[in-house]
């Protein structure tokens, strides 16, 4: 490629000369990012792939050039671009922003979007070169993996980054793509029968942005396959060099068949024949992609802590239904999975607790407990005394005076032994959260 070729592929990605699509507002992480600006350390944008990663970053770059950035301060370099994918050494990057010096001679501060950027083998030696030299450069970094820079690459950028985390879209976000944001707000009891149809629609078929904008339902859970095709195969298979693909596609099937259940390297291998180090590696390569995510048991003691399997959970609810088939047997699961990423969007440190009975979450702050909650579909006389004991347990042995039920129905409150536990509506319970 020479280099009158490069630069029109790069003028095709960038706003030097044209306007760029930008898509659906995503407010919140625009704004946790657009700030960021003015750091000078490099922003890390981290999630699953399709996750909408690359379309948050142009919408920061989108608000730049409203607020006077000049559009030849600014290089987006996709490294997903097909022509690209022969070249991809740190000698090209560095060719690359050269070029785009050459070209623009650029006054004042610049911005660099350097897009998926794990695929560049030693990319974190060519941004710490230009960080270290104190030039007037920001760096925005997004990856689909969640060890960019602690596990992968070391200590090269250790003290110079500012960690972002991209998940698919949450609830609140879907009704904004389908232009119901005040849905919620408005929102009584159990919610309008049209806002319950749109939460059916978001446990189907999650929030992934493109199967949210899409139509056809077939087409929906057809992308959802290929998103989960291409995380196993492209993300796990050939970043990881995996030899034994059977049993590692075998174990991923599993992790989404449990989710919201318990996993350990030793359940994996009675089931499935697969040693003990060999699955938690899987799992190890399964949650670093984002395809999962897990929580501890909670106990003060790290060993106890760590002897205890992990709860998993999906990314997505939509990615779950689309490779598990079960989903009318599955909704407990599901409204579980969708309550855990709406804590785990907030940034909360989640822990499940097992005493005589369990409780779904338990999040800490600090050294305090802060919160206990426990997620059930459709709360009944057939189950909530098991959901009641786990609370109660829990609450005495935390010296905790209030907990939560999520539950997809009614509002309610009830007290054992003062003890009070809060039965709470789903979607009155996001408007508490937000």
């Amino acid at each position: 490629m020479n280099d009158s070729q490069l630069i029109e592929v790069l003028e095709y990605w960038n706003f030097w000369s044209q306007d760029r699509r930008t898509g659906v507002y995503r407010k919140d992480y625009v704004e946790e990012l657009y700030p960021q600006k003015k750091l000078k350390e490099v922003s890390i944008v981290a999630g699953v792939r399709r996750a909408g990663k690359s379309t948050i970053l142009l919408q920061v770059l989108r608000k730049l050039i409203d607020a006077g950035t000049p559009r030849e301060n600014i290089l987006y370099v996709n490294f997903e671009e097909p022509t690209f994918i022969p070249y991809l050494t740190v000698e090209f990057l560095l060719r690359i922003h050269d070029l785009y010096l050459e070209r623009f001679n650029p006054r004042g501060r610049t911005y660099v979007v350097l897009d998926e950027v794990q695929l560049v083998p030693g990319w974190e030696r060519f941004v710490r070169g230009l960080y270290d030299r104190d030039e007037e450069i920001k760096f925005y970094i997004t990856g689909s993996s969640s060890k960019l820079l602690s596990k992968e690459y070391g200590t090269s950028l250790t003290g110079r980054i500012v960690s972002n985390e991209v998940f698919p879209l949450s609830f609140q976000e879907f009704l904004v793509f389908n232009k119901n944001e005040e849905m919620i707000k408005r929102s009584r009891g159990k919610g309008s029968p049209a806002l319950r149809n749109l939460f059916n629609q978001y446990t189907r078929f999650g929030g992934f942005p493109q199967v949210v904008l899409t139509e056809e339902e077939k087409d929906k859970m057809q992308i959802l396959k290929d998103y989960y095709t291409a995380v196993i195969e492209k993300d796990i298979i050939q970043r990881y060099q995996v030899r034994d693909i059977k049993k590692l596609k075998e174990l991923c099937l599993n992790l989404y068949a449990n989710t919201a259940s318990h996993f350990s390297g030793y359940q994996a291998e009675k089931r499935q024949k697969i040693s003990q180090p060999t699955a938690n590696k899987f799992l190890e390569y399964a949650s670093e992609v984002f395809l999962v995510q897990t929580t501890d048991c909670f106990s003060y003691s790290f060993t106890k802590q760590k002897a205890n399997p992990y709860k998993v959970y999906a990314i997505d609810p939509g990615l779950y239904n689309a490779v598990s088939f079960r989903f009318s047997e599955n909704i407990g699961r599901i409204f579980e999975n969708i309550v855990y990423l709406t804590l785990r969007r907030k940034g909360e440190e989640i822990f499940y607790w097992k005493g005589k009975g369990e409780v779904d979450f338990l999040i800490r702050k600090g050294t305090r407990i802060d919160r206990l909650i426990n997620v059930c579909w459709e709360l009944n006389k057939k189950n909530e005394e098991r959901e009641f004991s786990g609370l109660y347990e829990a609450m005495k042995q935390f010296n905790v005076s209030n907990a939560q039920i999520i539950v997809s129905g009614y509002d309610d409150q009830v007290d054992i032994k003062g003890k009070k536990i809060v039965i709470k509506n789903f979607f009155n319970w996001l408007k508490e959260e937000n």
